[in-house]
């Protein structure tokens, strides 16, 4: 099983408010992009995948529930900093996290970032997002090609360190042989489209971190106007 993670400011910002934790056993992979001005969105998903990885050193990773605690704990650990520094009132970030233990893997989210699996030849999004331009999918209001270019593509109807009462997403699934799992920021998916991805995946002859790269170039060619954070792992 090879795994490789990767994090780039893009073009245009200034600062990088996206941050990936991969565990030492590499079972444990942590893509959080972050929101709330120039230095509260660093703060703020630098937080959340410290506090998962904390959180993991102590508790068990093999259940979707310990999953939502991890990002229940990261939401407190935001909200801890706001009382302390009231100016990063509103820091918020996304959070997507998988752990692998045996033949499952366990996931929870929140937010636009995404958890996909890739198995024989089909790239299936596991993660929903939470934004505006989702809920208007699913009332069928507007179609896939106009949300990728809708101005409220990028709002939020869920973030953590925003709410005490935080609802977390979260399952499992059995994992195969060849089992591809990306977990990125929408710095990646806003740039390239999900056949691009799925064609760039299903390339077993390249190394996880070789398609990064590749993946990588291809957003800063398109403009790379987000920073762009992914994690890759083939089981």
């Amino acid at each position: 099983m090879g795994t490789y993670g990767e994090s780039k400011i893009g073009l245009v910002r200034k600062v990088n408010e996206d941050s990936f934790y991969i565990s030492h056993e590499k079972n444990v992979l942590a893509v959080a992009d972050g929101m709330g001005g120039y230095v509260g969105g660093e703060i703020a998903s630098k937080t959340a995948v410290e506090a998962i990885a904390y959180y993991f050193k102590n508790f068990s990773y093999a259940a979707p529930v310990q999953l939502e605690k991890a990002i229940q704990y990261a939401n407190s650990s935001i909200l801890s900093k706001t009382l302390i520094d009231p100016s990063l009132k509103g820091m918020g970030t996304t959070v997507s996290l998988v752990t692998l233990a045996r033949h499952m893997a366990f996931w929870g989210h929140v937010g636009d970032s995404r958890i996909y699996l890739y198995r024989d030849g089909e790239f299936t999004q596991i993660s929903a997002d939470h934004t505006i331009v989702q809920v208007l999918l699913d009332k069928g209001k507007i179609t896939e090609e106009e949300a990728m270019d809708h101005p409220q593509r990028h709002v939020l109807t869920r973030a953590v360190g925003v709410d005490e009462n935080l609802v977390v997403d979260s399952g499992a699934f059995e994992v195969q042989p060849k089992d591809r799992i990306l977990i990125c920021s929408d710095g990646l998916t806003s740039f390239i489209r999900k056949q691009e991805l799925c064609d760039a995946i299903g390339d077993y002859r390249r190394t996880e971190r070789e398609i990064i790269n590749d993946l990588f170039a291809r957003v800063y060619e398109n403009g790379a106007n987000d920073n762009v954070t992914a994690i890759l792992t083939t089981i």
